[in-house]
């Protein structure tokens, strides 16, 4: 059993059009910048199944506010739903008595399948109380789609404590915390002797008969006595006593601390005490062990324990905001490694959010939901990675480039380039011209042509937008009408409309008979390539000409690449620099005289020696004046 949807409609950032999430049924990673959503998921999540009445309690600021809202409406309405699925039932229902008998009043979806649909209503209506009247509604539906009242059950309080949730914050109060996790779901389980019992109530009746006969306590309290006796006349309460033991047994295990042993000298230390991080890790272990002993309390009675003594929950939600607080990237490996161990099992249920970049690198991309905040309604958009479906190759590329560069996730721009040239030219020209690409999240990566149009679908997806920057390798075999014939042909793939691109001049045979027309354009025609360079602009997509980002760099700030470094005597007069640049199979005619010299210091600066290194050495050297004047 797990949650396999969450729909929210009205709540925070969420609007009107209600907005679905798919959830796996193991670890579910949410990834955004700050503010995109994430957290306002996690709230709707413990509106639903919160542990304590807290957590269930909804707010007036859960409502949704609409940006171009004039004025504040007398009513607002909120609606949140989970789809709860059963895949003990698909697996031919061995694990089906684990299912609570409520949970059992399902409904059949389009496919077929049993499915359990909750959904939790609320309404605030401004009756002029400072926080006006809110009423909400919590029910199970037993249909899918438009339904009635008739349609509803209300889920009743035990029931809706099947499902409890888990909730990590992103500032984590250790201490606190772990007593109130482990008050409310491990001491009340266990089946204390009374031997325990007896031994206790023995050792506090005895502390606090020594503390009592102390000579200054028996001042205190004959201080105190005297003057409450004063202003409390009643016959009852009349004698107050100082105890440090509180008798009651069930009151003093909920006192019951952590302590560390040893500390560098040798004692023992407070939890309070342990480094923000290593509270953060405690309280993730803890969730993680009490989890396991719940699992084996499931399975058959563990010893010291009550069989059946507390009811466990059907499904555990474990929700960590932000595990990458305070702790370094390398502990997110263990931290996901242990939440994937916990949701292997069919009673736990896992969701991380996270606004860094390192934990995209730890899981699996199918399991990364992103979270974008749309600045036109300012309302959050949820996508999930779209993995190219039989195609080996691609997917496994799109899977290692998310991983390589998860900056694309945070990015408000992406610019697509071939290489590392781009890495570091294009981020150095936008300072110049007073644009900071860090501060602005745009983000330069290198992906290369050949699985471009992939890359357009995952943006496309996440609704990023994006530009992508070629290299047109004129001269070189397959460059120049090659490289547009493969950018079309790209276009389509990611399903760009025919006419959008050939527009008059679509064959009626189809676009495959405009692409195969391409092989037989004539490099030499310059005219018409750069028609088709403008004009596939539109479509964001650029070319670097007339050969690669290299060349255009050194042709515009000529002077400055044509300083050999340190030590260095400069490119060798030797040979024809074409067979190096262009290859053995290249056009060499179509670079004249005037080209000699630019591809002899090509050959010199960029082939057989690290590019990004050459245009940090020359940019390094150049004002944002100049860089700005001269950009290609």
């Amino acid at each position: 059993m797990y949650i396999e949807q969450l729909l929210l409609t009205n709540f925070r950032c969420f609007g009107p059009a209600g907005t679905s999430i798919d959830l796996t049924s193991g670890l579910t990673t949410f990834v955004g910048v700050n503010g995109a959503g994430k957290t306002a998921v996690l709230q709707a999540l413990q509106r639903l199944f919160g542990i304590t009445g807290e957590q269930r309690r909804v707010r007036r600021q859960d409502f949704h506010i609409p940006a171009a809202e004039a004025g504040p409406p007398l009513q607002r309405a909120l609606a949140l739903e989970a789809i709860l699925a059963f895949p003990e039932l698909d697996a031919g229902g061995a694990n089906a008595g684990a299912i609570p008998e409520f949970f059992q009043q399902m409904a059949a979806d389009d496919a077929g399948r049993l499915k359990c649909r909750l959904r939790l209503e609320a309404t605030w209506t401004d009756d002029g109380s400072l926080e006006g009247a809110l009423e909400q509604k919590y029910w199970a539906v037993r249909t899918f789609g438009p339904f009635a009242e008739a349609d509803c059950i209300e889920l009743k309080a035990l029931d809706r404590a099947r499902i409890q949730m888990i909730y990590v914050p992103a500032s984590r109060d250790g201490a606190s915390q772990v007593t109130a996790f482990l008050r409310g779901r491990l001491w009340r389980a266990i089946n204390w002797s009374q031997g325990v019992r007896q031994t206790f109530a023995d050792a506090g009746a005895a502390l606090n008969g020594a503390f009592a006969a102390e000579p200054a306590v028996d001042i205190v309290v004959g201080a105190v006595t005297r003057r409450w006796q004063q202003v409390h006349t009643a016959g009852t309460d009349t004698t107050p006593l100082f105890r440090p033991i509180d008798l009651r047994f069930e009151e003093a295990i909920r006192k019951v601390e952590v302590v560390f042993r040893p500390d560098e000298a040798g004692r023992e230390r407070a939890l309070d005490d342990l480094s923000d991080g290593q509270r953060s890790l405690f309280h993730l272990a803890m969730t993680a062990a009490t989890l396991d002993i719940e699992a084996n309390v499931a399975a058959n009675a563990a010893a010291g324990f009550q069989p059946g003594g507390v009811p466990l929950p059907a499904l555990t939600l474990i929700a960590v905001e932000e595990p990458e607080n305070n702790l370094a990237p390398f502990y997110l490996s263990r931290i996901v490694r242990q939440i994937e161990e916990l949701t292997a099992g069919p009673r736990a249920q896992a969701l991380i959010s996270s606004h860094s970049a390192s934990i995209l690198a730890r899981v699996d991309p199918a399991q990364v939901r992103h979270f974008r905040l749309n600045p036109a309604d300012r309302t959050a958009r949820v996508r999930a990675i779209r993995l190219p479906p039989d195609q080996e190759e691609a997917s496994k590329f799109v899977r290692e480039a998310v991983r390589t560069y998860p900056e694309l996730y945070f990015a408000r721009f992406v610019v697509l380039g071939e290489g590392a040239s781009e890495e570091v030219v294009l981020p150095r020209l936008a300072e110049a011209m007073g644009l900071d690409i860090d501060r602005s999240f745009v983000a330069v990566v290198p992906l290369g042509g050949r699985h471009v149009n992939h890359l357009w679908r995952l943006l496309t997806d996440l609704d990023i937008p994006y530009a992508t920057l070629l290299d047109l390798d004129w001269g070189r075999d397959g460059g120049g009408w090659g490289r547009i014939k493969t950018a079309c042909t790209q276009l389509l793939a990611v399903g760009v409309n025919p006419q959008a691109i050939f527009g008059r001049h679509l064959n009626p045979a189809g676009p495959a008979a405009n692409l195969a027309a391409f092989d037989a354009l004539l490099p030499q025609n310059v005219a018409d390539m750069n028609t088709w360079i403008n004009w596939l602009r539109q479509f964001q997509v650029f070319f670097c000409t007339p050969l690669d980002l290299d060349y255009s760099m050194l042709q515009a700030f000529s002077a400055a690449y044509q300083i050999p470094e340190p030590g260095r005597q400069g490119p060798s007069q030797r040979g024809n620099p074409r067979t190096a640049v262009l290859g053995e199979e290249g056009r060499h005619g179509l670079y004249g005289a005037e080209h000699e010299q630019l591809l002899r210091w090509y050959r010199y600066l960029f082939l057989g020696r690290g590019k990004p290194s050459t245009h940090v050495r020359v940019l390094s050297g150049q004002t944002s004046q100049a860089l700005t004047a001269g950009a290609p």
